[in-house]
């Protein structure tokens, strides 16, 4: 067998990263995840809010064809204090729908949640007691839901 030569021994030995190195990659790596993280929290909220929006407005749109679809009155209760609202049949008073943004179990974890006003009706001719404002927001990111009196539900832009 044919002696090994130094030049083999020393250029195995420096294969890899030394410690110095990986440090560096370490403290880079930390240094952009700061950075990215308000920027990514950021993302979450308007998407959260967007996401409960949409929610909001179908649930609307819903309540207007489900009054028309019974022939009878549906009433839209809001509690800004849970965040929920809830959809009652207004003659049994059996409610038909809950829905809560607030507290761990909810994705949505919106700040606020304001119906103006807070209790409604939806009439079986597709016509509301009221025009509906809901405020709803999480963080500093806010978005409005209007609701006229013919029930034309509207998300507004930005």
């Amino acid at each position: 067998m044919a002696p090994r030569s130094r030049k083999n021994v020393t250029t195995r030995g420096l294969k890899g990263f030394s410690l110095f190195e990986l440090i560096v990659i370490v403290v880079i790596i930390g240094i952009v995840a700061t950075m990215a993280g308000p920027a990514m929290s950021r993302i979450i909220r308007h998407q959260r809010v967007n996401r409960a929006a949409t929610i909001i407005v179908s649930d609307l749109q819903n309540a207007f064809a489900v009054a028309a679809r019974q022939r009878e009155p549906v009433r839209v209760q809001a509690d800004a204090t849970t965040r929920s609202y809830q959809f009652v049949d207004r003659q049994t008073g059996a409610v038909l729908r809950i829905r809560a943004f607030y507290g761990d179990t909810s994705e949505y974890r919106l700040t606020s949640l304001v119906f103006t006003p807070t209790t409604f009706d939806v009439f079986p001719s597709g016509v509301s007691s009221d025009a509906v404002k809901i405020n709803l927001a999480n963080g500093d990111y806010a978005r409005v839901i209007t609701a006229s009196t013919a029930g034309f539900v509207r998300l507004k832009p930005q």
